[in-house]
């Protein structure tokens, strides 16, 4: 379990994490946290109900190591699933990259809206990062699985 590149982009750089305290969770069970620089905070929810196997402790001692490599040497933990079924409300890679498109980006201005070509230095409107939390059905995005091979968001 970990965040997704995008999200850490999107988020800016993580400043914090907490890992996880426990040794079982429930599936959309926080299971921890991570603080961005601006001050918030977003939780890290179990993506399948299952027993905690490895945690990367390395993160305690260096938080930065999941703002360089997020998908990789920055994962949070492992998870043992006791429900493989319960995997079927996440999205897999493909689904993931059109939510990106599809909601991600429409979060920004397009850039014919971002340049006026009358007042294109003059005024520019940054586009701003989303605000809103993701809906129960949506929040996995912000978290990475690895499933017997593949990889779900």
């Amino acid at each position: 379990v970990g965040i997704t590149e995008r999200i850490q982009l999107e988020y800016g750089n993580i400043i914090f994490i907490e890992l996880p305290s426990g040794d079982e969770y429930e599936q959309d069970e926080p299971l921890g946290r991570v603080e961005v620089t601006d001050g918030n905070t977003f939780p890290i929810y179990a993506p399948a109900t299952g027993e905690i196997k490895e945690i990367n402790t390395t993160l305690e001692e260096d938080p930065d190591l999941i703002n360089h490599s997020p998908e990789g040497d920055g994962w949070i933990c492992r998870i043992s699933i006791e429900s493989p079924r319960e995997l079927d409300v996440l999205m897999d890679a493909d689904a993931y990259i059109d939510y990106e498109e599809e909601e991600l980006d429409n979060e920004y201005m397009d850039e014919e809206d971002f340049y006026d070509e009358d007042e294109a230095y003059d005024y520019i409107n940054l586009p701003q990062k989303p605000s809103a939390t993701l809906p129960a059905s949506n929040r996995f995005p912000i978290l990475l699985l690895r499933y017997k091979g593949s990889l779900c968001h």
